[in-house]
């Protein structure tokens, strides 16, 4: 033996460091292949058993249960009760013949399930392959097989009796009725409860067995692996303890050429540590530079989101201050309008007033959240705008049974609201139908969800693709600028850490109207729902 040793490491060294790494190589992916090739089998195998073990012997089990469970509840308790007068017979007729259907199915599913073939993976692969012929020949019944035959008559039977039974009480023959119910459907009910638990033990055992194969193929599985794992790190180790050898000479030369480049290398490094020093310098140059043009782009984007939630309000102050001269020249200039006017233009104020103040503090991290209701929210937005929107046909629509409150903004998930009902509006302005938007609120303990929907023929895929982006808008650049529906994906998004999506459906408005394409804009945040009813 270590004859042959010897002669196989000298035959071994006279080879180059090139064939002998490739041998190394070689070895280790022969040996990786047969322990993968051999896993890969053993796996099949071990799956193969598993699902004999589930399908032939726990589904049936399952059945079986689902058997006796329907004959013990839907069929016992149900005659039981007709026999008391607790219920009528039709409702309990109704009753056992559903349970009669589901019996049915059951015991078809079970009797499939006891069909599967229990034969070794690589048996059934051999067989459909046709090296192995097919054993299609009768077989012997067993005492199972007698005991299923049994059982199967017993159902027929119990439907039979059954069906007696209600024909006797279909033509007020209860008192032959119940007779047959306590001589012949009792007995024949607890008759199939017992063969059932018998058919059950059956599977348990076959169970059991199936188990301990499976065991038995895991333990020579991982023989054989073992196996080849020690036999692969041998002949990989052997190889590889040639290979270093090898390898201490090359290094001894190798140390020689390396000082003298190394030598070559501190000058060349002396010489980078100087540019390299300067490149940093003008590359901090470059970021303060960036770091100016980041906060002039971003104070120009304020200024741009600033002048965007203002254009609503603005024209609704607009309309209000024309509305004094309309009134003045119809000669209908009173106190209560006045009044009402007044104080619709001081709210709008205000609201333009929270507007500055929201977009001056978007940035700062230190703003605490503060608990609020999305109702009251969303309610208070469309409030603001249904007059205006009013004006132009579009009737706004608020649904919704109960109330969610969130943690957040509440300015700011307001100014989102009025964002994505602007945005609405814009589109439906483009129709002469009727004009519809209605605001949903929906959810869930878990969160809420708000769906603001219109009727204005839904959005093209190319504009559900970028309407996000910022930048990206359909109206002329006098009328959008692209940055709010931008900015309300940052305020969902980043701060109150939920999702906005946009997509087209069919919808059934709250007036009853359907329409088959409509544009869905959704919101989901986190909330919990409020006990008050709305």
């Amino acid at each position: 033996m270590n004859k042959i040793v010897k002669l196989f490491i000298e035959s071994v060294n006279k080879l180059s460091v090139a064939k002998k790494t490739s041998l190394l190589i070689l070895t280790m992916l022969t040996g990786m292949l047969f322990i993968g090739s051999f896993a890969h089998l053993s796996l099949n195998r071990i799956k193969n058993e598993f699902d004999i073990l589930y399908l032939k012997h726990t589904v049936p089990i399952i059945k079986l249960e689902a058997l006796k469970d329907v004959y013990t509840v839907n069929i016992l308790d149900t005659l039981r009760d007709i026999e008391i007068y607790k219920i009528s017979v039709k409702d309990g007729k109704t009753i056992i013949r559903l349970a009669q259907e589901l019996i049915h199915r059951h015991w078809n599913e079970y009797e499939k399930s006891v069909d599967i073939d229990e034969s070794d993976w690589i048996v059934k692969m051999f067989r459909d392959w046709g090296v192995i012929p097919k054993d299609n020949g009768p077989k012997e019944p067993t005492l199972k097989d007698d005991l299923m035959a049994q059982t199967r008559d017993r159902i027929d039977k119990i439907d039979i009796i059954l069906n007696q039974m209600f024909y006797y009480l279909d033509n007020q023959q209860q008192e032959k009725a119940f007779l047959l119910l306590q001589d012949e459907l009792y007995p024949s009910i607890h008759s199939v409860n017992i063969h059932l638990t018998q058919l059950i033990n059956f599977s348990l055992e076959a169970a059991n067995d199936g188990k301990k194969r499976t065991d038995r193929v895991y333990i020579s599985t991982f023989g054989w692996i073992v196996i080849g794992v020690v036999g692969t790190i041998f002949c990989a180790g052997l190889f590889a303890m040639i290979i270093l050898q090898n390898i201490r000479m090359l290094y001894t030369n190798m140390e020689n050429m390396v000082k003298e480049k190394t030598k070559e290398l501190v000058k060349l490094n002396q010489g980078l540590e100087r540019r390299i020093a300067q490149e940093i310098k003008q590359s901090r140059q470059k970021d303060e530079i960036m770091y100016r043009q980041s906060r002039l782009a971003a104070m120009g984007e304020m200024i741009g989101n600033i002048a965007h939630q203002w254009r609503q309000p603005l024209n609704a102050l607009t309309v209000l201050i024309q509305s004094f001269q309309i009134k003045q020249m119809q000669g209908k200039l009173d106190k209560d309008f006045v009044d009402s006017q007044v104080n619709e233009g001081l709210m709008l104020a205000n609201t333009m007033s929270k507007t500055i103040d929201d977009f001056r503090n978007f940035f700062r991290p230190e703003k605490e959240k503060q608990p609020f209701s999305v109702w009251e929210n969303i309610k208070h937005s469309v409030d603001m705008l249904k007059n205006f929107y009013a004006k132009d046909g579009v009737k706004i629509i608020l649904v919704g049974s109960v109330d969610y409150e969130a943690l957040g903004f509440a300015n700011e998930f307001s100014q989102v609201i009025m964002n994505l009902l602007s945005n609405a509006k814009d589109a439906l302005m483009r129709q002469d139908k009727e004009r519809l938007i209605e605001v949903s609120i929906d959810g869930s303990d878990k969160g809420c969800i708000i769906s603001v929907i219109d009727n204005g023929g839904g959005m093209d895929q190319t504009v559900l693709d970028r309407m996000f982006d910022p930048y990206f808008t359909t109206k002329h650049q006098a009328s959008g600028t692209g940055i709010g529906l931008y900015m309300s994906k940052q305020i969902i998004e980043k701060q109150m850490h939920g999702t906005i999506s946009a997509f087209n459906a069919s919808h059934k408005f709250s007036n009853g109207a359907v329409y088959e394409k409509c544009a869905v804009i959704q919101i989901c945040i986190l909330a919990k729902p409020l006990q008050r009813k709305l």
